[in-house]
């Protein structure tokens, strides 16, 4: 069974769920589902719980382990992700000035493949935390927001 066919069998029971409740004016059954649904999305937060830290670690003095690399590309590239989709949400869909060149640079360092590994892989390891430092310097994002990833990740904000 593949992932889609799997995806298949499961998303008529989330969209018979949702129907019925339209149906008969269940509202809780829908809040319930969008409550769901929100908290979901609230685990990809937890990916920005270590974003600084992770960004620490790239762009700092001491040295990586060449096994250390990837596994932190891969969180950062996450927090960058994230990090985007709250920036577009704070301007609505419209950033300006240098926020626009930040989202610009972001996605641009979230475009590349990701490396195997040695220098190629540390550099593209840099411009992942360098788009994550340069989104945070905006001050675009609410801290509350990023109090609540820090939280979800087990920090105390």
């Amino acid at each position: 069974m593949t992932a889609a066919t799997s995806l298949a069998r499961r998303t008529p029971s989330r969209d018979d769920t949702v129907e019925k409740a339209k149906r008969v004016g269940d509202r809780a059954t829908i809040e319930r589902f969008v409550a769901g649904l929100k908290e979901s999305l609230a685990v990809d937060l937890v990916a920005l719980a270590h974003v600084e830290d992770d960004i620490d670690a790239a762009l700092g003095e001491r040295g990586l382990a060449a096994n250390e690399i990837t596994p932190l590309s891969l969180r950062l590239r996450s927090a960058v992700a994230q990090l985007v989709d709250l920036v577009m949400q704070e301007t609505n869909g419209r950033p300006q000035g240098k926020v626009a060149a930040a989202v610009l640079r972001s996605c641009h360092a979230l475009e590349e493949a990701l490396p195997a590994e040695g220098a190629e892989a540390l550099g593209h390891l840099r411009r992942v935390a360098l788009a994550a430092q340069d989104i945070l310097d905006q001050d675009v994002i609410d801290e509350d927001v990023l109090d609540r990833a820090a939280s979800l990740g087990g920090e105390a904000p």
